[in-house]
């Protein structure tokens, strides 16, 4: 049907039922493939009908009652311009429909399926940053609308909360991330580029005192389960805080004392044994049995709050230093605590070696053909070097 579409005309018409299900569309007579096509439910839209590259094409311009018919008119004469060049409405909508829907939440579990979890064994690092401080801000942003300014703005949050190293972490998993959704074509530039480091890097070489060590273990008491408990296991143990948070109960074994770290849960993915001294074991069999975490407050989910409850030790350290007149405790990080029970078992004529076998470090004393060949896992040292540290926490932390 052709008819001079005007407001009267669209006011006025309405779908035939009479034709079982037709496509109805009134055809104007003074622009060629413009049209108002006619719906059961009563809805109307314009349309333009055109060819390209030899193909009959359909194009809805937009629904009646969302726009008018002056702005469709209007529309429709762009887009004959636009024909007129040789493109393609319809194609267009289409790649603006799939460029759309590549968000940065969804390209970023494609990024942790396809990448990540294939060529790094801290995945789960990078998934958490996303989480905690970049897709609530970006998530929902198509992947090629995130700018620079995006990217400052979440640095800014993070070093708000002054946690500069974590703002580095930041930084350098969204390079990661637009470098690869480079690769894939998603993008043609990262809007990381050239984003200075927004902390100073430190070198780290901070070793806590038994004073300090005394202290951070009676105020993880006060903080309480979970992290006040991975502090222990820390202080005691000396391994890294991801894979103790990350201590699931199949993974021990009380009886014998030992905690079996899976090579897919390691650093170097190497598997390793850590022995577990009676204090170790008096702190793991005093929490509660909630799930296959043993430091969680779901049983679901590992433990990752660690600048929250960083930040309440520092209070209750302070105010005890305060009470006696004495300085606050001097910055520090977690992972100090590590390289202090290493140079206290250092101090205590334990070898190299043993602390390297205990710390899992994948490169240390032994190394090239020694390293071949030697495949001596010293566990009796190992033990025996923890279970001096052990006596030695034990001892400062009662003469404190």
């Amino acid at each position: 049907m052709k008819l001079k579409i005007t407001k009267k005309i669209i006011d006025k018409i309405a779908y035939d039922l009479s034709l079982d299900g037709k496509k109805q569309i009134i055809w104007d007579t003074d622009m060629t493939g413009f049209g108002l096509r006619l719906y059961p439910s009563d809805k109307k839209s314009f349309v333009l009908s055109y060819r390209h590259n030899g193909k009959k094409r359909e194009y809805t311009i937009g629904q009646y009652g969302k726009i008018t018919l002056d702005q469709a008119r209007k529309l429709a004469q762009k887009c004959m311009g636009d024909i007129a060049d040789g493109e393609d409405p319809v194609a267009q909508r289409r790649n603006d429909k799939k460029r759309n829907s590549l968000n940065v939440e969804n390209s970023f579990q494609d990024f942790i399926n396809r990448h990540a979890k294939i060529h790094t064994k801290n995945w789960y690092e990078t998934q958490r940053i996303f989480e905690k401080d970049i897709l609530p801000a970006i998530g929902s942003k198509s992947i090629d609308e995130v700018i620079k300014s995006d990217v400052y703005k979440i640095l800014d949050r993070v070093m708000n909360r002054k946690a500069g190293i974590m703002a580095n972490r930041t930084l350098s998993v969204l390079r990661k991330f637009f470098n690869w959704c480079i690769e894939r074509g998603y993008i043609s530039n990262s809007p990381a580029y050239m984003v200075r480091l927004p902390a100073k890097k430190k070198t780290r070489d901070r070793v806590l005192n038994e004073n300090e060590l005394s202290e951070i273990w009676n105020a993880s008491f006060e903080i309480g389960y979970p992290c006040g408990d991975i502090i222990r296991i820390l202080l005691l143990t000396g391994q890294r805080r991801g894979e103790v948070a990350k201590i699931e109960w199949g993974n021990v074994n009380q009886i014998c004392q030992e905690w079996i770290q899976p090579a897919d849960k390691t650093k170097n993915g190497k598997e390793h044994r850590v022995f577990l001294t009676d204090a170790c074991i008096q702190t793991i069999s005093n929490v509660p049995k909630m799930g296959d975490y043993i430091f969680s407050s779901t049983g679901k989910k590992t433990f990752d709050n660690f600048s929250r409850d960083k930040n309440k030790i520092d209070k209750i350290i302070n105010k005890q230093r305060e009470l006696k007149g004495v300085d606050p405790i001097q910055p520090w990080t977690i992972h100090d605590i590590r390289r202090s029970v290493a140079s206290g078992m250092a101090k205590q004529g334990i070898a190299p070696h043993v602390i390297e076998k205990i710390l899992n470090h994948s490169s240390g004393t032994i190394s090239g053909v020694a390293k071949i060949y030697n495949r001596y896992e010293y566990k009796d040292e190992c033990d025996q070097a923890l279970t001096q540290w052990s006596d030695r926490c034990m001892y400062f932390i009662q003469n404190e």
